[in-house]
């Protein structure tokens, strides 16, 4: 071994890959407590944005049971880093979207809600296409 061998800095790692990994477990959690959320509504601990369940209507009372499973189920498959887990949680982000923008007669308006979810799936997407394009190069 060459003295310039031993001087040698070190190959470059991305922190990407890990970056990604921390985003969906931190998504994991917020989407686990979103899911609970909605359940407890269903159980009439609270009351959602439909007020209690009972006095839902019937679009309110299936959109949050359709919510209350599907943000549990991607919240494991986020937490288990795997690639249906990312569908999921992209397909309920645009499911609430869609009710708080395109059925606003039904649902009424909740910006904060979509603000959120264009946000982080718009941030993911970002640091995905970023963390890609260096492992290209």
């Amino acid at each position: 071994m060459s003295i310039k061998e031993k001087g040698a800095a070190p190959p470059y790692v991305s922190r990407l890959p890990f970056i990604l990994d921390v985003y969906g477990r931190v998504m994991s959690g917020l989407l686990m407590l979103l899911g609970l959320f909605h359940w407890a509504v269903i159980l009439g601990v609270v009351a959602g944005a439909g007020g209690t369940f009972e006095e839902m209507s019937t679009p309110w009372k299936m959109a949050t049971i359709h919510l209350a499973v599907v943000d549990l189920v991607a919240a494991v498959g986020l937490w288990q880093r795997v690639a249906w887990g990312n569908v999921l949680w992209v397909y309920a982000a645009l499911f609430e979207v869609a009710m708080h923008t395109v059925f606003l007669g039904t649902f009424g308006p909740d910006y904060l809600v979509v603000v959120f979810h264009v946000f982080t799936v718009a941030g993911y997407a970002s640091i995905a296409f970023i963390a890609r394009r260096a492992a290209a190069n």
